[in-house]
């Protein structure tokens, strides 16, 4: 009885701030640290230069009312990615927390199994976009619509007064389309909603059919929620996007529906293998690959602090949820209710082609992941000893925080990474002209888009619009793949792409080509009248070196620095600082500060790890007839690749680097 009424006088307070607890102690450990990802380069480059209106431009497309969310939080939060992932902190805890008021409204004397529930959905592993927080926010916010849209038409139907009915009715409508405007894969949460009205409903009508109409005449306001978008959707939107097009996506089914059905079922089954099952270790497996030694102590440390949380929380509240309400078959509801979220959940994802794959598309899990928890909830409530029940949800919640701490540490590095490439470019590269053609090779980063580089070149080098009307970048770029090395070997002409009202005109007649073969390699800008040639160079890059046009480098011009916000403060000044400003004094024919820069380097102990950084070093001492040092990087080039080239550039200097010349050649 005591512990029943300090349950009461805690209410739904505390179970929140659980929530928000172990979402904070799960999310936000790595939030000051996270940068710009993938899409999100193009989105602030073009905010950057247009304004929040800039949105507008770039959703028309496909989501038009991804701007209700992006505009304002550009407004609020401009460049800064710390905003976008505290919010996106803040929405996934309201998403959970309306779950678990509308789990609480299905099954109110379940209340400690459906804060399992609400809390493996907040910390779920098969959703990993958390710190893409910028392009993800509408994601996120959309999460967040949807669950509340739930929770207030069960409000709505369980509400006697008809202001207050009206009133949640209205909310949840707004709030639905909202949602739906975000991803209108969303439409799986219908499931949920009518589902739930229909249990709801049962309650008091034990036929079926009397149950659907209770369920209709309750909550009929709501039909306006789906209705409405899919009106609008189908008949009044025409989306400019293959994905989004419906009358694209129907043509295929029609095509061949035997085929299309055989295929789905299979990506059914499979994407359903994976929200429900391989999203609790195989993120988890492929994420810590990397890891090293001291990266498992801080993971372990931070799960066994959710672990300990729990298990606190627990004692303290000693929750016991009632198992003799058998009349409402609650259980039996949470299977039905959790199969049904999974697999309408993952349908309208598999009827456009697309799947569920944890490393590029693990957002197409958030509806399923919904059914999933329910559905652990069934099978946890068949645990009758707390122990082995605690045990299972430990298990859970140390898989869950482990995943999310190696993703946010595989996000951290690669920020690291992006910064730390960038400002070397600007080290060796004050300005570049307009329009120049980038290809580029980060050394652990996979490049998806071409706005992977144009987007930081633009905003260091060029972040105002060229053009006055639209977003138009100073910089482009240039994929590496085959079909371009093909092009620029055939030195085709430029090309015009838009993306989302953004211009570029990649030019395959003008292409500066800079790479970072390995992680431990320096940032080499490659010069096309003098190849230098890392041993560890991607060889896909080595048939168009010759056409990289390093005179497109503007050495007479101030340097740019790159903005704090996304590119963080200047790094230490190691080797690769020396490297760059030798590689740029060299090509401004400064040999003399060239000598300066590697004596100082020298003395700071500073050596390369990728032997052909040596180059720029190497002809400053042999030109000023240094054989001391001549001697001291030819006994350290013991690459036969790196020493080939360094004698054929040699062989090209002034008759006063014989000496130096002899003893690289001839070993």
């Amino acid at each position: 009885m005591q512990n029943e009424k300090r349950g009461n006088r805690s209410g739904a307070l505390v179970p929140i701030l659980l929530l928000a607890l172990m979402a904070g102690i799960v999310y936000l450990v790595f939030v000051p640290r996270f940068g710009y990802y993938k899409d999100d380069w193009y989105l602030m480059y073009a905010a950057g230069t247009r304004g929040a209106a800039a949105f507008w431009d770039i959703f028309i497309i496909d989501r038009p009312l991804r701007t209700l969310v992006m505009a304002p939080a550009y407004m609020l939060f401009g460049s800064n990615p710390l905003y976008y992932n505290l919010s996106a902190y803040l929405f996934r805890v309201l998403s959970a927390a309306a779950l678990y008021g509308s789990l609480n409204l299905l099954w109110a004397r379940q209340k400690n199994l459906n804060l399992i529930a609400a809390l493996l959905f907040l910390l779920y592993p098969g959703f990993l976009s958390q710190p893409n927080a910028i392009d993800y926010q509408s994601h996120i916010v959309g999460l967040a619509a949807g669950m509340v849209s739930i929770f207030f038409t069960f409000k709505a139907i369980t509400e006697t007064r008809l202001i207050t009915r009206v009133c949640f009715f209205l909310l949840s409508i707004l709030l639905g389309w909202l949602s739906l405007g975000q991803m209108e894969w969303y439409i799986g949460f219908e499931v949920l909603r009518w589902m739930g009205v229909f249990f709801l409903a049962s309650r008091t009508e034990q036929n079926f059919f009397k149950s659907v109409w209770v369920s209709v005449r309750g909550a009929f306001p709501t039909l306006a929620v789906a209705g409405g978008f899919l009106f609008w959707r189908l008949f009044i939107f025409e989306s400019q996007r293959g994905a989004t097009d419906v009358d694209m996506q129907v043509g295929d089914i029609f095509s061949d529906p035997f085929k299309f059905a055989m295929q789905s079922m299979k990506a059914l089954g499979d994407d359903a293998l994976d929200s429900v099952i391989r999203a609790w270790y195989v993120p988890l497996r492929r994420l810590t690959l990397p890891f090293s030694a001291g990266d498992w102590l801080p993971a372990l440390s931070l799960a066994l602090l959710t672990v300990l949380v729990w298990i606190l929380y627990q004692r303290w509240e000693k929750p016991v949820d009632d198992e003799t309400n058998t009349r409402s078959n609650w259980r039996r509801e949470a299977v039905l209710l959790g199969l049904g979220m999974v697999v309408f959940g993952l349908l309208p994802v598999i009827m456009v082609g697309r799947s569920v794959d944890f490393k590029n598309f693990s957002r197409y899990t958030l509806v399923a992941s919904v059914g999933t928890v329910m559905l652990l909830q069934a099978g946890l409530s068949l645990i009758r000893n707390s122990v082995w029940r605690t045990a299972i949800v430990s298990s859970l919640l140390v898989s869950a925080s482990m995943t999310h701490y190696a993703n946010g540490l595989a996000h951290v590095r690669e920020t690291e990474q992006m910064n730390a490439f960038w400002w070397q470019v600007t080290w060796r590269i004050p300005q570049m002209e307009p329009a120049t053609t980038l290809l580029v090779n980060y050394a652990d980063i996979t490049i998806e888009e071409d706005y992977f580089v144009w987007g930081p070149a633009s905003l260091i080098y060029y972040p105002e619009s060229t053009h006055a009307e639209y977003p138009q970048p100073g910089i482009y770029a240039l994929l590496v793949g085959d079909e371009t090395v093909e092009k620029i070997l055939a030195q085709e002409k430029q090309e015009f792409s838009e993306r989302r009202s953004i211009r570029t005109y990649p030019n395959y007649r003008n292409v500066l080509l800079i790479s970072q073969p390995t992680p431990t390699s320096c940032v080499q800008v490659i010069s096309g009248g003098q190849p230098e040639i890392s041993s560890k160079e991607d060889k896909r890059l080595i048939p168009i070196v010759p056409f990289s046009e390093d005179r497109r480098i503007m050495i007479g011009e101030p340097s740019h620095v790159p903005p704090e916000i996304p590119f963080d403060t200047e790094p230490e000044h190691g080797w690769c600082f020396y490297y760059q400003k030798a590689s740029l004094a060299r090509q401004a024919g400064e040999w003399e500060e060239v000598f300066r820069l590697g004596e100082e380097a020298w003395q700071k102990n500073l050596r390369p790890v990728d032997q052909i950084e040596w180059m720029p070093f190497l002809q400053a001492y042999a030109l000023q007839g240094h054989v001391d040092r001549v001697t001291d990087i030819s006994a350290a080039m013991t690459d036969p690749w790196v020493r080939e080239q360094a004698c054929q550039i040699l062989s090209t200097m002034d008759a006063g680097t014989i000496k130096s010349r002899d003893m690289i050649c001839q070993q």
